[in-house]
């Protein structure tokens, strides 16, 4: 950890040495580089750039890429030198080639292998153009395409081209830039370089302040959000949290496109979890993002289960070890992640701080009361019918993973229950599972057979009740009758709950005092350690939090029980506990698009979810027409309106 403090000292002094003498060589006093925020104002003005950048350049991970984009325009303030444009041509060249070779393995989207290799390649035409004047001393070539490559690779590389070019004895003048627009040869390339660094910047500061899209990848809050459902997460209802790992790509969450575990970001520098003010707090049953907290720590090749589920299943030799694990292969390295860079989960919120919550029998009771069911929450039920089931027409849920189970056509005394058209009916996606009178008969015979699981909501259980044949249909409830899961929240055998049987639990409020004791430490261990950063131990029955015996601890911060309405098919914080409000993303506010995954185009697109506002009670009706209606009729009235001035 000191040697990266020493490399970031590094490079803000160099980065601000460098500033000094540029300021110098432009006429201003070299000592307002180092006066904060002045000097950016400074900065922009020798540049001939708007003053209200500012804002930009004191935004947190924003600020950060906006110094690159100043850093590159500054160098094409510089008097030319051949040697270091032909050193950022070989920085660039292999960085250039290695994202093309990257892209064209990685074999996804063919749209996007098509941009990307199109952008990536169009720099590269250009690096080796001037790579070429090298040996040509072709300065057509070289004065027509270095600028781009240069503002690039040394923007990008400011903490070297700042003192490079300060310490230089090159004077600075009109920046070639400016030149070639009096004369009316602005490059195609500079265009382009500047067009898209203002568009990441403009995307990243609406990204990390008011809203970021976000889509549903599993059928964890079915069908309250379905999979396939595009939204927007406003930032503003609780208030933007500030970035916290600012530097690092923009728009990728943990890892580098295309690669399985590489970084995006650099913890060289972290900043504190510090939110704006927003327009409310999380309330109970507000659908939310957050940064998944059980995401911190995380292993090179296995991605699922998480690295605590390994722990548990395993042992913490084994995967700190790096053994083999059986078919799941060796974990590899142990991956830290701060806090915005884990995993996003979108789920309800259920329990509030203060509350205590307790689940019966599939009921959440909130401060002992029961607590109101999503209008679309569904529950794993058993279908059973009149005799022996056969079962038949087995379809894959995804014709590419046929891991992710299969549905069935099942008929009782010759007559068909369930087939295709019902499950399509009821709009039923998830997989059928055949459920055995003994779970130690593996025959297949059919006798053997008690009935089905069927993920449904309350109004296709009540559907499928009304078929004839179907003799019940039953929430199946997880209980104490059948095999403890070790990975229920705490994981601890002082505490042996069940999904459908849990609690009751106090939600941690900020400011609020537990009493603590050998049994309930297990609650609250991973809130006093991992989220509040302090150090636990245990000993002769006692407890010791930063080194001193205690019998209590005071919360610093609140806390959340997050649950998937998807109640039998979702992991929340029944398995990995609270969440805590540092980790908060934003809440689901809009629905904008909605596609169905493995049907023919034309069923692709649920048309009355595009559109939508999400609401606590479900969604509101789809404004797609009335949207569209506006489009055409501006269109229509712009192409009237130009018309009419074309004629007159």
């Amino acid at each position: 950890m000191l040697q990266i403090q020493l490399v970031i000292y590094a490079i803000i002094l160099a980065t601000f040495a460098g500033l000094w003498k540029i300021f110098e060589k432009t006429g201003e006093q070299g000592w307002k580089a180092l006066v904060p925020v002045y000097n950016y104002y400074i900065w922009l003005k020798v540049l001939k750039r708007p003053w209200w950048w500012v804002f930009i350049l004191i935004i947190p991970g924003v600020g950060f890429m906006m110094m690159m984009v100043m850093a590159g325009i500054t160098t094409l303030g510089m008097q030319k030198k051949r040697e270091y444009d032909l050193a950022a041509a070989c920085i660039a060249l292999p960085v250039e080639i290695a994202i093309i070779i990257l892209v064209i393995k990685s074999g996804s989207g063919a749209l996007l292998i098509a941009a990307i290799t199109g952008i990536i390649g169009y720099l590269t035409y250009h690096t080796l153009k001037i790579l070429s004047s090298l040996w040509t001393n072709n300065k057509a070539s070289e004065e027509g395409e270095s600028p781009t490559i240069r503002s690039i690779v040394w923007g990008v590389l400011f903490f070297i081209s700042m003192p490079l070019y300060g310490f230089s004895k090159l004077a600075f003048s009109e920046t070639d830039e400016e030149t070639r627009i009096k004369k009316g040869k602005r490059s195609m390339g500079m265009e382009w370089t500047e067009a898209i660094s203002f568009a990441i910047i403009a995307a990243t500061i609406i990204r990390t302040f008011f809203m970021e899209a976000y889509t549903i990848p599993t059928p964890s809050m079915e069908k309250s959000m379905m999979v396939g459902d595009y939204l927007f997460v406003s930032k503003i209802n609780y208030g933007a949290r500030i970035p916290m790992t600012p530097i690092s790509l923009p728009f990728v969450q943990s890892t580098l496109p295309l690669t399985k575990s590489t970084p995006s970001y650099l913890d060289w520098l972290e900043y504190p979890a510090i939110r704006l003010p927003g327009f409310s707090h999380v309330q109970r049953h507000d659908i939310v993002v957050f940064n998944w907290p059980e995401g911190d720590t995380t292993t090179a090749n296995i991605d699922n289960p998480s690295y605590y589920a390994l722990i548990r299943e395993y042992g913490k030799d084994a995967v700190l070890g790096n053994q083999d694990l059986g078919g799941r292969g060796v974990p590899g390295a142990i991956i830290a992640r701060p806090v915005d860079k884990e995993e996003n989960y979108i789920k309800r919120c259920i329990g509030t701080p203060g509350d205590t919550l307790t689940i019966k029998n599939s009921n959440v009771y909130i401060n002992g009361k029961l607590d109101s069911l999503p209008t679309e929450c569904q529950f794993n039920y058993l279908v059973t019918g009149d005799g022996v089931p056969d079962v038949y027409n087995g379809r894959p849920i995804d014709p590419d993973d046929k891991t992710k189970g299969y549905q069935y056509d099942i008929s009782y005394k010759g007559q068909t229950v369930i087939d295709k058209r019902l499950l399509d009916k009821l709009d039923i996606t998830e997989p059928i599972q055949v459920i055995p009178v003994d779970p130690n008969n593996q025959s297949g015979d059919p006798k053997n057979i008690k009935g089905f699981l069927l993920t449904l909501t309350r109004q296709s259980a009540e559907e499928l009740r009304n078929i004839q044949g179907i003799k019940s249909v039953t929430i199946y409830a997880q209980d104490s009758n059948m095999q403890a899961d070790q990975n229920i929240f705490p994981s601890s055998p002082n505490y042996k709950w069940y999904v459908d049987q849990f609690g009751p639990l106090w939600v941690p409020k900020a400011g609020s005092t537990v009493k603590l004791d050998t049994k309930n430490i297990a609650l609250y261990r991973r809130i006093i350690t991992a989220y509040e950063h302090n150090s636990l131990d245990m000993g002769n029955g006692k407890i010791f939090i930063n080194g001193k015996p205690t019998d209590s601890y005071t919360f610093k911060m609140n806390y959340y029980f997050m649950m998937g309405d998807n109640r039998h098919n979702s992991e929340d914080s029944r398995y990995w506990g609270f969440v805590p409000e540092d980790h908060i993303v934003g809440k689901a506010s809009f629905i904008w698009m909605s596609l169905k995954s493995f049907v023919p185009f034309k069923q692709k697109f649920r048309l009355n979810r595009f559109f939508t506002f999400i609401n606590s009670d479900g969604l509101s009706r789809s404004y797609l027409w009335p949207f569209l209606l506006i489009i055409a009729i501006a269109v229509g009235y712009s192409t009237i309106k130009n018309r009419k001035k074309d004629n007159s």
